[in-house]
């Protein structure tokens, strides 16, 4: 079972589409709108594949994505206002600072109050879920939900636009 998950351990099915699922209350949407611009997600993920990937999804669905392979490029796309996003897709194992450590600092810190953060991992369901609560973060992916819904849209188009 893939989907999106809330730190507190509610699950939502992958069925109901994995960017569709708010994960905390507030609608970045909203927010953006507001601002006059799209909503900002940064995906940080050592994998270039795996992010170019999720990036082109998320792209087709109306996003401004921005792509750091490391804590220290994502660190400085934070720090700009214009490129500050409303939500960041943390891989959990990247080297040197991890996924954990990362999102521990981007919570701790007052100036990004506003940013969401979602843990995405191949690790199993309750490491990522233990993870996600020790770390302060807004939810997580499992990312077998995450590629794996994007290869069958990819595979059967008509199938996954029923959704």
């Amino acid at each position: 079972m893939g989907g999106v998950g809330l730190c507190s351990g509610l699950h939502f099915p992958a069925a109901l589409g994995v960017w569709r699922v708010r994960t905390v209350p507030g609608d970045e949407r909203k927010m953006a709108a507001a601002a006059g611009r799209k909503p900002r997600i940064l995906i940080v993920d050592d994998s270039e594949m795996t992010a170019r990937i999720i990036e082109a999804d998320l792209v087709s669905k109306g996003f401004e994505v921005h792509i750091a392979d490391s804590a220290d490029k994502a660190t400085k796309i934070i720090l700009k206002k214009q490129t500050r996003p409303d939500l960041v897709l943390l891989d959990v194992r990247m080297p040197n600072v991890n996924g954990e450590q990362f999102c521990r600092f981007i919570k701790s810190n007052s100036l990004f109050k506003g940013i969401k953060v979602l843990l995405c991992s191949g690790e199993n369901i309750e490491e990522l879920q233990r993870i996600c609560r020790e770390a302060g973060a807004d939810g997580y992916v499992p990312k077998d939900a995450v590629l794996g819904h994007l290869v069958a849209k990819e595979l059967n188009p008509v199938a996954s636009g029923a959704e």
